[in-house]
């Protein structure tokens, strides 16, 4: 586009139509004001001023914003805004095949602004006359790159010369080889740029009140053995006074003091070069610095002389602070008992070094044979009360006397009430309520742990107080605070605590012990090391599971070591392990219980149980058998009729002899009776011997054979054990009696109404013959 424009601009236009030209051309407009371009037709032909137009920046600007000058002239005003450079154009209305356009570029700048707050400096070099006249100021307005704003700063002397500088930036040196001293200056600064020039505030005043002076050289500080609370410091004047006078500066700080102390301008307002530090601590290292300005109206005063030194040692002006280890009070007969001692209750009255500590001990109960001075070491003491008194010494001297007086029985006298420790801030806090009988004249704060132990001291009015000395996190510190009474070590308070609790190093060893019962088991855990726990064992958590995803749990206190778990399922694997929980926790190691399938001796009481019960049922059995043995030996064994006390004998003989013939069914009143075969005989011999008969009537009614029969049937013949081979060898010895006629309903001497037989049927096994038994 750039490239078409200039063509158009360089091309000659056609005779006819003539040319354009835009007024004026000003390299710099400034920014925010209004500014009037003018467009000209050269060579005018046909082309007049209604026939052109105006572009800013591609845009054409409204025609309200022209004004017709004649008829081949227009001009237009614009407002300046923005900070970019934008192109300004004046062209013919189209349509036209060759347009004539002409343009200027309107490059826009801010006009120069008034310097403000002018501030310089004499700054002194090396040579003692030698300065550099150094100012500062500010712009006060903003710049563009088609407008730099140059600055000249000029140090006027009246009537004298003039100095001055040119720079682009905000700030310039002037050399002045030979300052005038004891003369007015004039210092300003002129502030130019193409949009035109403007001036800061003059700034008028003593050469002297610009000065900065160097620092005073080669300060020294004196330490004096005599005054070892003082320095004395020396220095020199950078500037002579004859061109100046100065006044000093001193301020000085002790080693360990986190600020300084100022001496009073009152005792450095004259023109000195030495100065007396008096009041310091002995021992001590000193830090002090020296400036200095000029002394009527200086502004500015030199940078810091510094120098470091010690005042010297001097004897300790403050007791070592004492204190008691190695064996509780009261508790050391027969124990060594250490005494130790730092310095002083306050280190920086130390005054030196110490080189030793001197160690007297009386007893107030009896007195010591040899109680002399010893250094501070391990000491066997005598029982009772005891008042130990030490003393510090270095090179100068000793320090007032520490006592503490140990009594026999520190219970004697009250401890403090209602300790609590707790971690604040990173420190360990404590707080303590003094006894309510009693006020103590101070206490001692004493804490130790596996790694050490240090002790601190508290004024009589303290109750709340946090431990000075380094403490570890996960260590847990025993604390006592003890009371003194006049001197007097009364009982402590005691605590423990943490500064910071975490998860124990390692977690319970468990162990599976064996129960009576097969659906339990128990499990015995062992207490975490101290060194290992990093915190309060507040609770165990054990855990246990069968292999389901979300394992049961139970809580314990943390005073529990074992635990029984119970309703397992019998010949199950599980899996345990406690968790020992303080402000983090740290799960034990995993074991695997099983329960067993039966309890152990759950067998041996089962196979007993059946024993027992067994010979139960085999004593009742035997009781049983004899108590109800006729009973049982009427079902087993039943009775057999002795013949021999059979009352046959006695009414046999009242019936007739007389066979009678047997009647039909006779068999049917026969009763069977096992006999046997011995029996038989010794009863028939028997009745042989007993009863008066006649050989015919035994043989009638008692035949040895098996025929004879009381039904007066026909005689049969006896059979044997043995049917086969013998029949003629039966003997009546041999026969057996299978059955008997026992007549019924009548006696003997008595004739029975009715003929009455029973049949018995004997239970011997003895086959029976053919004819003897009828088929049915």
């Amino acid at each position: 586009m750039l490239l078409v424009l200039l063509l158009a601009c360089l091309t000659p236009a056609s005779p006819s139509r003539g040319r354009l030209l835009v007024t004026p051309d000003f390299p710099v407009v400034e920014i925010g004001s209004n500014f009037t371009a003018t467009c000209v037709i050269v060579d005018a032909g046909e082309l007049t001023a209604d026939d052109l137009q105006w572009s800013l920046s591609k845009t054409l600007v409204p025609k309200e914003r022209y004004t017709r000058v004649n008829g081949t002239a227009v001009s237009v005003t614009l407002a300046v805004a923005g900070e970019q450079p934008e192109w300004l154009y004046c062209s013919d209305r189209p349509p036209h095949l060759e347009p004539l356009i002409h343009g200027i570029k309107l490059r826009k700048a801010y006009p120069p602004v008034r310097p403000e707050n002018v501030s310089c400096v004499a700054h002194q070099v090396e040579v003692p006359k030698d300065f550099s006249m150094s100012c500062r100021w500010d712009p006060s307005g903003r710049q563009t790159a088609a407008a730099p704003t140059t600055y000249t700063l000029t140090v006027a002397v009246r009537a004298v010369s003039n100095f001055s500088v040119s720079t682009g930036r905000t700030s310039g040196s002037v050399p002045m080889p030979v300052y005038p001293f004891h003369m007015l200056l004039d210092i300003w600064v002129e502030a130019r740029n193409i949009l035109g020039t403007v001036e800061s505030q003059h700034l008028q005043e003593d050469a002297g009140w610009f000065v900065k002076p160097q620092p005073p050289s080669e300060l020294t500080l004196i330490s004096e053995k005599s005054f070892p609370t003082s320095l004395l410091s020396q220095w020199k004047h950078p500037i002579a006074s004859v061109y100046m006078t100065l006044t000093y500066e001193i301020r000085f700080r002790a080693e360990a003091d986190p600020g300084w102390t100022d001496v009073p301008a009152a005792d450095t307002s004259k023109d000195i070069e030495s100065f007396r530090l008096q009041k310091l601590r002995p021992d001590t290292l000193y830090t002090v610095q020296v400036r200095c300005k000029y002394a009527h109206n200086g502004l500015h005063w030199s940078d810091w002389s510094t120098k470091a030194t010690r005042t010297p040692e001097d004897k300790p002006t403050s007791r070592p602070n004492i204190w008691i280890v190695a064996a509780k009070p009261g508790d050391r007969k027969g124990k060594w008992l250490q005494v130790v001692a730092k310095p002083c209750q306050d280190p920086k009255f130390s005054n030196g070094k110490i080189q030793c500590f001197e160690l007297e001990i009386q007893s107030l109960d009896e007195p010591l044979r040899n109680p002399g001075r010893h250094l501070l070491k391990q000491l066997l003491l005598p029982e009772g009360s005891l008042n130990v008194s030490v003393v510090a010494v270095n090179s100068v001297g000793a320090s007032p006397v520490a006592s503490l007086i140990i009594p026999k029985r520190t219970h004697e006298l009250p401890p403090v009430e209602d300790l609590e420790v707790r971690p604040r801030g990173g420190r360990l806090e404590l707080r303590w309520r003094p006894s309510s009988w009693r006020t103590a004249s101070e206490y001692v704060v004493e804490w130790s742990s596996g790694a050490g132990w240090d002790w601190q001291r508290e004024s009589r009015g303290t109750t709340n107080t946090t431990l000075r000395g380094h403490l570890d996190r996960f260590v847990c510190y025993n604390i006592s605070v003890f009371p003194i009474y006049s001197r007097r070590l009364g009982a402590p308070g005691s605590a423990q605590a943490f500064l910071e609790q975490g998860a124990p190093l390692e977690g319970p060893a468990v162990a599976v012990k064996d129960k009576p019962g097969h659906n339990e088991v128990e499990l015995v855990w062992t207490e975490i090391p101290a060194h290992q726990r990093r915190g309060f064992i507040t609770n165990y958590t054990i855990f246990y599971s069968s292999g389901r995803p979300h394992p049961q749990y139970i809580t314990v206190a943390a005073n529990t070591t074992s635990y029984t778990l119970s309703s397992l399922s019998g010949n199950t694997k599980y899996d345990a392990w406690v968790v020992a929980s303080t402000s983090a926790a740290r799960p034990g190691a995993t074991t695997t219980p099983s329960p067993p399938r039966t309890a152990p001796g759950e067998v041996e009481a089962i196979v007993v149980v059946v024993c027992l019960l067994f010979f139960f049922l085999v004593l009742m059995a035997t009781l049983l058998c004899i108590y109800k043995e006729d009973t049982i030996k009427k079902s087993l064994w039943p009775q057999i009729p002795n013949p021999g006390e059979s009352t046959i004998g006695t009414w046999a003989p009242d019936y007739p002899l007389k066979a009678e013939t047997p009647k039909d069914g006779c068999v049917s009143g026969v009763s069977l009776l096992a006999v046997d075969v011995c029996d038989v005989q010794r009863v028939l011999e028997e009745d042989k011997a007993v009863l008066p008969l006649k050989d015919k009537y035994l043989s009638e009614e008692h035949s040895s054979g098996i025929g004879g029969s009381s039904c007066m049937s026909s005689p049969r013949h006896s059979v044997s054990d043995s049917d086969e081979g013998s029949d003629g060898a039966d003997t009546t010895a041999s026969t057996v009696q299978y059955s008997s006629v026992v007549p019924m309903g009548g006696y003997k001497g008595q004739t029975p109404s009715a003929k009455q037989v029973v049949f018995s049927r004997s239970e011997s096994t003895q086959p029976l013959l053919d004819p003897e038994e009828p088929p049915e």
